[in-house]
């Protein structure tokens, strides 16, 4: 998880709210695309259980940060 934006590489940007990276996760709905969601479409890769759940970890870890730096 890249907090600042600058690493190399490709990327998906998603704001602090773990609700952004539910929907991200999940898709849009009917129609959606498959594992991973729309978010995996983006990176161009299917994102797994495991996967999912270390986006999860490191977002609330993130945001724990943050709130400690604030």
């Amino acid at each position: 998880m890249d907090l600042r934006g600058k690493a190399p590489g490709r990327g998906a940007y998603l704001c602090a709210d773990p609700a952004c990276l539910e929907l991200g996760l999940a898709g849009a709905g009917a129609g959606a695309p498959g594992p991973g969601g729309t978010l995996a479409k983006a990176l161009e890769v299917p994102i797994d259980t495991r996967q999912a759940e270390k986006l999860r970890a490191e977002l609330a870890a993130a945001a724990k940060e943050r709130r400690a730096n604030a």
